[in-house]
């Protein structure tokens, strides 16, 4: 059995990790760039487990007033609704797609600058579209594991990619969990970094 602070898939690395862009045309100032002439206004879209959350943490600044939207949290919606109407800095909505008509409209209609995570398009322009590859995968468990991604190998990275369905935080969570069984035989001293 490995411990929860010795496996290198542990959520505090994984969350170190950041985004990572698959496309050749895509980078960090091109998105900016596209938000900016959409005048600070804008959408990343993608699957579950796509990047979008880490994707949004490195475009918006500091400043940001950050939501993270839950079906059920009627206060935080309050709070929310208070931001939209109040707020003039560059307000984060995290999970855009779970509020009702009504509030999506109002972020529509809102004066200061929006940046929302959607799993389908919106009103907003879409200023990122989140991609996953096997081979980004396969990266990232090399970078937390490399004796995990030397024994998984391309073809056991691919079956992993394709289970989840290209959800790379369910396949490293997956990892998470066959790594405390001790199915990859990594010692504690292997994973020594946050």
């Amino acid at each position: 059995m490995v411990r929860p602070g010795d496996n290198p898939f542990r959520s505090a690395r994984v969350d170190a990790l950041g985004y990572r862009f698959i496309d050749e045309d895509e980078d960090e100032a091109t998105i900016r760039r596209r938000w900016e002439a959409a005048g600070r206004r804008g959408a990343v879209i993608g699957p579950h487990g796509h990047g979008k959350t880490t994707l949004t943490l490195r475009l918006a600044p500091d400043d940001a007033l950050r939501f993270q939207v839950h079906a059920d949290d009627a206060s935080n919606r309050a709070e929310l609704r208070k931001a939209v109407r109040h707020f003039r800095g560059v307000l984060v909505i995290d999970g855009y797609d779970l509020l009702g008509p009504i509030d999506q409209w109002r972020v529509g209609r809102r004066r200061g600058p929006v940046l929302v995570t959607s799993h389908r398009g919106t009103r907003l322009p879409t200023v990122a579209v989140c991609r996953t590859s096997p081979a980004l995968l396969h990266e990232l468990i090399g970078e937390l594991s490399p004796a995990t991604a030397d024994r998984l190998g391309e073809t056991g990275v691919s079956d992993l990619f394709g289970r989840h369905g290209g959800n790379v935080r369910d396949a490293l969570r997956e990892l998470y969990d066959r790594t405390a069984t001790g199915e990859f035989g990594i010692a504690p001293q292997a994973a020594t970094t946050p």
